[in-house]
């Protein structure tokens, strides 16, 4: 925690990549502004707290054990049951995932207090009390200021108070109990600092932040792509409220009711469904007009490679002559997979029967009448009636990435045995991710591309209102609010009414995972159901046995089998001491103020 230096260098490579390019350093040399000059122009202001922007609202994407940060938070799957990644991965190797266990190292200061770098080329992360610092700055240095007039006040200290509740709650989703820092910090401070006495002390902190921001950011549409807004602190605040009721001490039927309010004020702002899904992730411009995105990170075409998107970490890594499956590539697309989707994920994509009834692709007619009359595997299973998310998300045998018919079958361009650069970046389970892949020719990691993210949305607000309708058993209105993503963005046939509260959460939890998928959500809403149920070990991501959909050359049968050679000791294991992350060790050893998570 040091003071602020006299000369403040700030970066506007955030102002770019939120798409707010305001000309604040145009009139003097970059290094030569002040504090004083800083906080009293609304406009260095608003840079400084655009730079600050840079360093929180990612953490809403990237976890922190996440080795690819480089990429775009390309692991925020990785410890779901979602995706295989490479950890995990190798079908020729037979590969143990010990990054499962590796990665809740208990002297990994770095989840703690967020200071190095993630990966080769990964830029280095900003400590978080830095960040913190500079939230606090913000709030102090703006309503102290003689030059900001007053009327410009309120809303830059709501951006202060935002990203420093952004930026506690990444930390309280990890450790539920976390160093509170409400001030400046000054030498003369003790800066050996205790985490909140309970876990409901910082969910309070963080909502109190929020709903004093709520009252003066403004509305969408009246400030530039990517700022901060009065329905990006309700959305965030309905999420925050839900997440913390499973971890909170007492108080958890109010955290219901902050969340269904906060829910219904973001409601009455005027957000609507997309009816475009695929568009909102596959699509630069379709994604920065879509009045679905309530907080997303815009990444201006400029300052911004393939590499440092989700793309480089998903789109397949061949050659057109590295190949010798068919049918024959017509360009080459140079990614570097690190994430696949699992055949458990594939299977919550549901087919509409002839019934009209969602169901799984082996549960179908159209699969009996494969099964006992024969065809093409893809009538059955890779129909027109299948979830349209499917298609948005999964790339799968026969459909296309960039200009090229790909193939994951046997004998097919994708196939893994049939690629001449071996296996290790070939997918285990028949599939790969198509959600985050724009179309752009001649594929590579330093092609310039613009890139957005959604980090809060409608879809996902509606979900999170549904699941604070199931907690407080109103069944009927959880049902209407499942069936708005469902039917707008999976185009399937509406939830019935009569369910009971069980299948209701059976469906829930299906909806929300295709929905949401590579949205980084997954892991966390395991952990907040699994805390609601008990706390016991989860077993969505406790040994599991992972699958390999082959198709064979013909595309006329397929075979099911484990990914790796031993199964039995190749698996993603869970313990209940994961709910919460340990506080390093060696930070205990600097500092005894601070205490252990349970089980650490």
């Amino acid at each position: 925690m040091i003071e602020m230096k006299s000369y403040i260098i700030i970066l506007m490579i955030s102002v770019i990549c939120l798409g707010a390019c305001n000309d604040v350093l145009d009139t003097k040399p970059l290094d030569k502004y002040t504090e004083l000059d800083v906080w009293n122009d609304p406009n260095l202001a608003q840079g400084f707290i655009y730079n600050t922007y840079a360093s929180v609202i990612p953490e809403l994407l990237v976890n922190p054990g996440d080795p690819q940060s480089r990429f775009g938070g390309i692991g925020n799957e990785d410890f779901t049951d979602n995706v295989l990644s490479r950890q995990s991965n190798n079908i020729a190797l037979d590969l143990i995932d010990q990054f499962y266990d590796a990665g809740w190292s208990t002297n990994n200061s770095y989840y703690f207090f967020g200071k190095a770098p993630l990966g080769n080329n990964a830029p280095i992360k900003q400590n978080s009390f830095e960040v913190i610092r500079d939230c606090n700055l913000i709030i102090e240095k703006v309503e102290a200021s003689e030059g900001i007039p007053e009327n410009l006040k309120p809303g830059l200290v709501a951006q202060g108070k935002m990203l420093r509740a952004l930026i506690y709650y990444s930390k309280a989703r990890l450790f539920g109990k976390y160093i509170i820092v409400d001030h400046v910090l000054t030498p003369e401070d003790d800066l050996m600092l205790p985490r909140s006495e309970t876990i409901k002390e910082t969910y309070d902190f963080i909502i109190g932040d929020l709903q004093d921001a709520a009252e003066n950011l403004p509305l969408a549409g009246t400030v530039d792509r990517g700022h901060l807004t009065k329905g990006a602190a309700y959305a965030m605040l309905a999420e925050i409220a839900l997440h913390g009721a499973a971890y909170v001490e007492s108080g958890k039927d109010a955290y219901y009711q902050l969340s269904k309010q906060a829910s219904e004020e973001l409601f009455g702002l005027g957000y609507s469904l997309d009816t475009d899904y695929a568009s909102m992730f596959n699509d630069y411009d379709h994604a920065f007009s879509s009045e679905e995105i309530i907080l997303g990170q815009f990444k201006n075409t400029n300052a911004t490679w393939c590499q440092q998107t989700l793309m480089q970490g998903l789109v397949p890594n061949m050659e057109v002559s590295a190949t010798t499956g068919s049918p024959g590539l017509k360009e080459s697309f140079l990614g570097w997979t690190e994430a696949w989707p699992t055949h458990d994920l594939i299977a919550d994509y549901l087919v509409e029967d002839v019934d009209g009834m969602a169901k799984r692709w082996d549960q179908t007619s159209f699969f009996n009448d494969f099964q006992a009359n024969g065809g093409y595997l893809s009538d059955a299973i890779y129909n027109e009636y299948r979830d349209d998310r499917f298609d948005a998300s999964i790339l799968y045998d026969s459909t296309y990435l960039f200009s090229n018919l790909v193939t994951t079958r046997i004998g097919g361009n994708l196939y893994y045995a049939e690629s001449t650069k071996g296996t290790n970046r070939s997918t285990p389970s028949g599939y790969f991710v198509k959600k985050g892949i724009y179309d752009i020719t001649g594929y590579k990691a330093n092609v310039h591309s613009p890139y957005a993210q959604a980090m809060m949305r409608l879809g996902r607000a509606y979900l999170n209102y549904a699941e604070v309708m199931l907690r407080l058993n109103n069944i009927a209105v959880a049902v209407e609010y499942i069936n708005k993503t469902r039917t707008v963005h999976g185009g399937l046939p509406e939830l019935s009414n009569s369910l009971s509260l069980e299948e209701t959460w059976e469906y829930y939890k299906i909806e929300r995972r295709v929905e949401l998928f590579f949205e980084n959500d997954r892991y966390w809403s395991l952990l907040r159901w699994g805390k609601e149920d008990g706390g016991n070990v989860i077993p969505e991501l406790n040994d599991k046995q992972y699958k390999f959909f082959e198709i064979s050359a013909d595309g006329k049968s397929y075979d099911i089998r484990n990914v790796f050679l031993n199964p039995s000791a190749h698996k993603k294991r869970f313990s209940i001491k994961r709910y919460l992350f340990p506080v390093p060790e060696n930070e205990r050893v600097l500092n005894e103020k601070l205490d252990q998570n349970p089980g650490w």
